[in-house]
């Protein structure tokens, strides 16, 4: 008889353990630490295929990266509970897995990681403090701060809230996209390279269509936000989706058209193309949600195979 109290007590103090995990990665939307870890190594790999050389950097700016995007999800979620509680009550704040205070004490604490992680960037760049190599790491994520704070930001005096401004918030969270990229490349001293400027615009680009796939999904709880659905309807938000995905592809070619890739690996970047275009018969129906899942894989299938042909013309 106690060893079945036991086992199961043991089932149980498992089941919860897991399900606190889940809560708190969900929290931290761990799916996208992920592609924001992979982003920044695929940063790395356009420009240089000896990153050996500079692992522990580029570790560094996985880790300040992952959690930066940890501590801003924390926050949104905190801002935006009273939206959940219609677009995802299943979230953890809404459902109320975590507390909206243990979630405010994650959420800075992650962002003074990042901050710590920063730190250690700059003491281990090889050139020294007086070297300035790490200006470009810096630089990069003041501006991803800086992003975070007028998306986010809503109070007096100083009321900017992108997230509620038609078209500028989904510029602002396409912007992280592309300044994840340029991270990447600042953590092997190569954030000025023009091939990675014209990715970060195309992936820039190609969020901002999917983030207006995903307004057209969430308008009726998105009732304090002016987005580009409810001002404009469904049906022209989409055909303006369908065109920035579009002149995303275009620029995802430019890099072939400026020679700064050689056309024959062009190959690599179509199965890219192919998904973007694919997306159209879903935004024609309707189909917002996976629009949006199909532009995302779009996004990554174009940073894997330009990171290919970084490699390739670096190796």
């Amino acid at each position: 008889m106690m060893c079945f109290i036991y086992r199961n007590t043991a089932l149980v103090l498992i089941m919860l353990n897991r399900n606190a995990v889940r809560n708190w990665w969900d929290l931290s939307r761990g799916g996208n630490i992920i592609f924001g870890i992979t982003t920044v190594t695929l940063g790395a790999l356009m420009v240089e295929v000896n990153y050996q050389e500079n692992i522990v950097n580029l570790a560094l700016h996985s880790f300040c990266i992952a959690a930066f995007i940890a501590g801003w999800f924390s926050i949104n979620d905190l801002l935006d509970i009273e939206i959940d509680r219609i677009n995802h009550p299943d979230r953890p704040l809404p459902s109320e897995n975590i507390s909206e205070r243990a979630a405010e004490k994650y959420g800075r604490r992650m962002m003074i990681l990042s901050g710590v992680g920063l730190v250690a960037i700059i003491l281990n760049d090889e050139k020294g403090i007086e070297g300035l190599a790490w200006v470009d790491s810096v630089i990069v994520w003041l501006m991803a701060l800086l992003l975070m704070i007028i998306y986010e930001l809503d109070g007096k005096p100083f009321n900017p809230s992108l997230k509620k401004r038609m078209f500028w918030g989904n510029l602002a969270i396409a912007g992280t996209i592309s300044i994840t990229i340029l991270f990447g490349a600042a953590a092997i001293n190569h954030a000025t390279n023009p091939l990675l400027w014209l990715v970060a615009a195309s992936a820039m680009v190609l969020t901002t269509a999917r983030e207006i796939c995903m307004d057209s999904n969430d308008q009726f709880g998105d009732y304090d936000r002016t987005t580009l659905p409810r001002v404009l309807g469904l049906e022209k938000a989409r055909k303006t989706a369908w065109v920035l995905a579009v002149a995303s592809a275009l620029l995802m070619l430019l890099p072939f058209a400026f020679k700064l890739l050689p056309l024959n690996l062009m190959l690599l970047v179509l199965p890219a193309i192919v998904c973007i275009v694919s997306s159209k018969p879903f935004l024609t129906r309707g189909s917002d949600a996976e629009a949006a899942e199909v532009l995302r894989a779009g996004m990554v299938f174009g940073l894997v195979g330009l990171a290919l042909c970084g490699m390739i013309i670096n190796s």
